[in-house]
């Protein structure tokens, strides 16, 4: 019995060059316009393919502009501490809170702890009208925490006290809600009326304080560290905030402040580990600016192992890596 072998390339070389070229345009006719062209030559309607379609050119999307929104290089915070202004996009950032109050677009910010969320806003608003008035929230946090309660006078009765909630909205005044992530979602549901186009909450501990009503200039403005535990904030109240934006370290002020250029290296070099997630903790502007303080004091080797003592204990071998790297010696936590 004979056994014949075709060979794929003499019989393509038989029917010829063209061949080949001729199957690729069959394959690519879909999509590529010139093999199109070169089959619609060669075949007759009803064996070609659809011409394959053009892109669409895309129309440049408008982008509008304003004028930078400017203000003054530092502030003063109530503690007396300066707070020196940020950029926020264009705009100087303390201008583009009090701006946000003035159309009445509630702000969340949030970040790590000490990046310096809640600077920023004591600078924008404590001296402003209407007055500034704080809750720090955390799991325990209460209605009456933020709308009010009844105290006991020295004489043995009792008087309604209005919480910061209520007397920020009846001042017109400013209400930061510090790690509001912390606080029960339905804790914060009180604060919905008066954020929304109700701009009113009823006293409902209280029926003969009745309700109360949003005066002009009534802001609210929250603050968080998403990375927390237990940290939960419901889409009804996120909602509600209409400028979102993470707050981060300003490496360039920290040295300007006076945190020295090593430290300030190590703690860049642990938030970019941070953001890879081989640590859950970077040292932030309070941070480097407390080892300021502590190295002028105390010395620069009494203030690294202060800084690595304040790590997280799970991420110490990585933070002292980085410090000993960056200072060339190794470093310890502080330890008595």
């Amino acid at each position: 019995m004979t056994t014949t072998t075709y060979s794929v390339s003499a019989t393509v070389s038989k029917l010829g060059p063209a061949v080949m070229p001729a199957l690729a345009d069959v394959m690519s006719q879909s999509f590529d316009a010139e093999a199109y062209g070169r089959m619609s030559a060669m075949t007759n309607a009803a064996g070609r393919a659809v011409a394959p379609r053009k892109a669409k050119e895309k129309k440049p999307v408008p982008m509008t502009t304003t004028d930078a929104m400017k203000a003054d290089a530092k502030f003063v915070r109530p503690n007396g501490d300066v707070y020196y202004t940020r950029k926020w996009g264009e705009h100087d950032d303390i201008q583009v809170l009090r701006t946000a109050r003035e159309k009445r677009q509630y702000a969340l910010l949030y970040g790590a702890p000490g990046c310096g969320k809640t600077a920023a806003v004591e600078a924008a608003f404590c001296d402003q009208p209407g007055g500034f008035f704080t809750v720090l929230g955390s799991g325990d946090t209460e209605v009456s925490d933020l709308v009010g309660g009844y105290v006991q006078t020295p004489s043995g009765s009792f008087i309604w006290e209005d919480g910061p909630l209520l007397k920020a909205a009846e001042a017109g005044g400013t209400l930061l809600i510090d790690e509001i992530g912390l606080i029960d979602t339905k804790v914060l549901s009180i604060v919905y009326g008066l954020m929304d186009g109700r701009q009113e909450y009823t006293v409902t501990a209280n029926p003969e304080r009745g309700t109360v009503k949003a005066a002009s200039g009534f802001y609210v403005i929250a603050a968080t560290n998403p990375n927390a535990p237990g940290v939960r904030l419901s889409e009804a109240l996120l909602s509600r905030f209409a400028i979102h934006t993470e707050w981060t370290t300003d490496w360039a002020l920290a040295r300007k402040l006076g945190a020295p250029t090593t430290v300030v290296t190590a703690a860049q070099n642990l938030s970019k580990k941070q953001q890879s997630s081989e640590v859950s903790w970077a040292p932030q502007m309070r941070e480097l600016l407390a080892f300021r303080d502590i190295s002028t004091t105390f010395g620069t080797k009494f203030a690294i192992s202060n800084l690595l003592a304040a790590a997280p204990e799970i991420d110490r071998p990585v933070v002292a890596d980085v410090l000993s790297r960056v200072f060339g010696e190794p470093c310890l936590p502080s330890k008595v």
